[in-house]
């Protein structure tokens, strides 16, 4: 059931990073304000940190679907 319940989340996640990650909605969304906030701020670092992230997520979400 746990394994079922991390790969919901990291779908979530990976799909909230592709959608919202210019806005920080995905660093929010883990409870980190700070960094959301200067996401925010610099539109996803100039798109380079929201390009981070995103390959971050797919990464975990790739690694929780093959358990």
């Amino acid at each position: 059931m746990k394994a079922k319940q991390e790969w919901k989340q990291q779908l979530t996640i990976l799909i909230i990073s592709f959608l919202g990650g210019y806005f920080g909605l995905d660093r929010f969304y883990r409870g980190e304000v700070a960094l959301g906030v200067i996401k925010l701020i610099t539109c996803g670092g100039f798109g380079v940190w929201y390009l981070v992230d995103v390959a971050i997520a797919a990464y975990r979400f790739g690694q929780v679907s093959q358990s």
